[in-house]
């Protein structure tokens, strides 16, 4: 998770997780989002290994540990798992890890995209990291959904359109 922009950059179900399997996934999010200053984390061993220790010093990023028994120390992260428990993982019960997936990753889009967050303005996060306007991203794809079926410009739909992007309140417009 980024601490700036609240982006959930990663969420990978599996039956278990060694520290082969979190540097690889650190380095694809490295190679996708660039290179953090530091990484903030517990004291579990798949963080305090010595390959991932090692690793880290290679690519330059700082560890930052929080003290055990401290979560306050962690504060965005623990916000965000109790929002994942609370949301996805307590209202399903999965029966295959490709379901837990599937599930996981659709909640994960929904947080980024289309969940607002009151620390960030009412913004989402993409809106947040991109440097958008509320429901900006959400008026782009309603355009272009109507562009792709066929509306021309001037058309009662579009001008609506036109209308609706400049002078209204996009929160209070329902999204998809």
């Amino acid at each position: 998770m980024d601490e700036y922009t609240r982006e959930a950059y990663e969420l990978h179900p599996a039956r278990n997780i060694g520290s082969s399997k979190v540097l690889e996934l650190m380095g694809e999010l490295i190679d996708r989002h660039g290179a953090p200053d530091h990484i903030r984390s517990d004291n579990g061993p798949e963080f305090v290994a010595k390959s991932i220790q090692q690793w880290l010093a290679e690519e330059s990023i700082r560890t930052l540990y929080i003290e055990p028994g401290c979560p306050w120390q962690n504060g965005f992260v623990e916000s965000f798992h109790d929002k994942f428990r609370r949301e996805c993982l307590a209202r399903k019960l999965f029966y295959t890890l490709s379901e837990a997936r599937v599930v996981i990753a659709a909640w994960k889009k929904k947080y980024n995209e289309l969940r607002p967050h009151r620390s960030l303005g009412m913004k989402t996060p993409e809106e947040f990291a991109n440097g958008w306007e509320p429901g900006e991203r959400w008026c782009a794809q309603q355009a272009s959904s109507i562009s792709a079926s066929g509306l021309h410009s001037g058309s009662l739909l579009t001008s609506g359109l036109e209308r609706l992007s400049r002078g209204t309140d996009l929160l209070t417009l329902s999204g998809p």
